[in-house]
Order: C-alpha cells, then structure tokens, then sequence
C-alpha cells in the first residue's frame, strides 16, 4: 500500500538523515520528473485575471489568491527532519499525499535510495500542483473522493447502485479512460461493469436525441439511470494546462485537442465551416462552431493556463445545453429515477490520479421535478 510506505520513510528519517535502500522494486518511476524538480525554486508565472467576464473573475475578488501568487520561492537549505520537511505547510490533499508516495517509492526502486532533500521536494511539487489545479479548478477533487461522495448520495437516497445503467458522455481520447479514472472508476462501482457511451469529441454528447432514448430503453424495468458528462483538459509535467506529456511522446501536445484545435481556428480568423456541406468532419466543424459563439470570453485572456482554464469551462457549458435538449424520463418504472453529474475531468501529471471539479448534480423525477444534489454531494 502506498500510505504505509510513505509512513515508513517519513519515521525512518526522524531518527536518521541517511538515505536507506527499498524494499520493493516494481512501482514505475517518471522519467520526467527530476528535470522539473530543478526548477522548483524558479518564480511561478502566477495567472493574470482580467476583468473581462471569465468566471475566475469572481474569486476573492477578481484577484489572485495568496496562496498561489504569493509563494515562497526563496531557496532554502536541504531539511534535516520530517519536522522541516512538512514545517511548510504539510499536506491537507490525500491525491498529493498518495501521488508523493508513489513517486518516492518510485525513486527507491529505480535508484536504490533517497534522501530527506527528495522527500521535500515531493511534497513541494505535489503541494504546487494541487495548488494549481485548486486555483483554475475551485472545488476539484481526487476521481475516487468524487465517486465516494456520489456513493454516499445513492445510499442516502436508498437507490441500489445495481439497478443502474450508467451512461458516460466524455471524450474518447485514451487518457479519459485509463485504470483508476472517474470513468473506471465509475463504470467499474456504479454501472456493474457496463456503460453507454454518449458522448464524442470534447464529451459533448453527439449521439444526440436517439442516443439517449437507445440508452433509456436498456434500463431495467424498476432501474434508473445515470450521466456522467464532462469534457477534459491535461495538465503536462511542466504544469502547462491544455496540454498533457504522453508516455513515448518527447513533448506534450494538446488535451482536449478538439477544443483547443477550435478555439485556435477561431483565433486565426479562419471561416466557420458549414455542418450541412461537412458531414464528413461533424463534431469537429460543431465545436468550431459553438466556440466561436464564445470567443468574447477567451480571446481577451493573456495568461495561457487561464485562458486553458476557461475553455474547458465553456466546452462544459456546450456540452451540458445539448444534454439538456436530450434527456428525459420516459423509462422504467413510475419509481425509475435519472441522476445527471457534470463536470471537468483534469488529466494530471505525474503520479497524480485524475482530479474532477464537479459543477453541478441533479435528480431528475418522474413527475418533472429536479432535486439539486450538488451541496449534498460536495458541500459547496
């Protein structure tokens, strides 16, 4: 387990500042992560918010939060005892906690010790990183925190999650759906191991009308359903939002690349192309589209990650309005009910599991009332 190894090393370096050797020698180690570890004591390039309507305009006042701008970059000795090591600040985020302790085993297993230097840096990265995804992302959290708190929901609310049938509408794109994912992990604790698939390019839910109502007719006869919609945005081992570092791949390139390949076209001044003469290219040439509606709420950002942020929020925000002109209950049972959770999956570097800001989660009932689950599920 993770945890206990990380336990170890920390109480090994209370009574010892030598490094000590592993125990174990299998655990993947990053090959990317020691160049950015260098550059830890360089200065951040802290996020420029404008004023300018992006929805980071209203946190703490349209400015940047202390706690991201204002940190300390000072260089610093090499700590001599745990109590250094975390005398910083510590770690509040088990993602951060679990994502250290992976990497450090990581680094045991590849190069026979560490020392109390590397066990410092770690928890400065894992901090920063979590800082930055908290910062552009206010409310996100680790994929199984999300899945544990929708858990709680569905036995609050007495649904059996074996009575039912998920249905995702996230972008295909591979790194979406990889083990230990909030769609694994989803499918794998609420579908039973099943899912429909909706969702195309940027998660927007391109099957449309007919893809949901194919979706609704498999649902058991006193079953219900569930929406998992979001479309994605990575985050590269350089901690560049919009981009994501592929294994075999020398840099990182674009995610979402459907999204960002939009807003650029847009950028460009290039024509919007016409759905009806484009069958060949539809989803493409649709957010091309929509993202053109929308270009008054990106094109004026200067900062980059930022301006990443933002997108990610408007392709939620398309994705989200066709749903809406999809869904219905018109399936199983008087009692059959539908649960719908939208949000942004982050895709993120390094050890990290993927990180989820949920922004909203409804139940819709038969009778056309819809409860809004989101403060019961996240306390926001």
């Amino acid at each position: 387990m993770i945890i206990p190894s990380f336990l170890f090393i920390a109480t090994t370096l209370i009574a010892s500042n030598d490094a000590f050797a592993p125990s174990r020698s299998s655990l993947h180690r990053n090959t990317q992560l020691h160049s950015y570890l260098d550059s830890l004591n360089q200065p951040p390039s802290a996020p420029v918010v404008s004023s300018g309507g992006s929805y980071l305009d209203s946190l703490n006042g349209g400015g940047v939060p202390s706690s991201y701008a204002q940190e300390d970059t000072t260089t610093t000795s090499a700590p001599s005892s745990f109590g250094e090591m975390i005398s910083d600040g510590g770690m509040t985020d088990s993602c951060a906690f679990n994502a250290a302790s992976l990497s450090l085993s990581s680094q045991l297993a590849s190069s026979g010790s560490i020392s109390a230097s590397d066990i410092h840096d770690q928890i400065e990265l894992a901090n920063k990183v979590v800082g930055m995804v908290r910062y552009h992302f206010p409310g996100s959290l680790g994929s199984s925190e999300i899945l544990q708190r929708v858990i709680n929901v569905l036995e609050g609310l007495n649904i059996p999650r074996e009575h039912i049938l998920l249905t995702q509408s996230v972008c295909p794109d591979e790194i979406n759906h990889e083990h230990g994912d909030i769609t694994d992990l989803f499918i794998n604790n609420i579908g039973g191991g099943k899912v429909f698939h909706l969702g195309g390019l940027a998660g927007v839910p391109f099957t449309g009308k007919t893809g949901f109502g194919a979706y609704s007719g498999h649902v058991e006869e006193n079953g219900h359903c569930f929406i998992l919609q979001a479309p994605h945005i990575g985050m590269s081992n350089e901690l560049v939002l919009g981009k994501y570092s592929r294994e075999g791949q020398s840099s990182a390139g674009s995610a979402c690349g459907a999204a960002v390949g939009a807003m650029c076209h847009c950028a460009a001044g290039n024509p919007i192309p016409d759905l009806g003469s484009n069958p060949d290219d539809y989803q493409m040439n649709f957010l091309i589209q929509e993202i053109g509606k929308r270009m008054g709420a990106l094109s004026h950002l200067e900062d980059e990650n930022v301006k990443q942020a933002e997108l990610a929020r408007q392709t939620s925000d398309i994705g989200r309005e066709m749903l809406s002109q999809c869904i219905h209950t018109n399936f199983g049972s008087e009692n059959s009910m539908l649960l719908v959770l939208t949000g942004i999956q982050i895709n993120m570097p390094f050890d990290f599991e993927d990180y989820f800001q949920p922004l909203s989660f409804e139940l819709h009932k038969k009778d056309g009332s819809v409860i809004d689950l989101f403060n019961q599920a996240f306390g926001m």
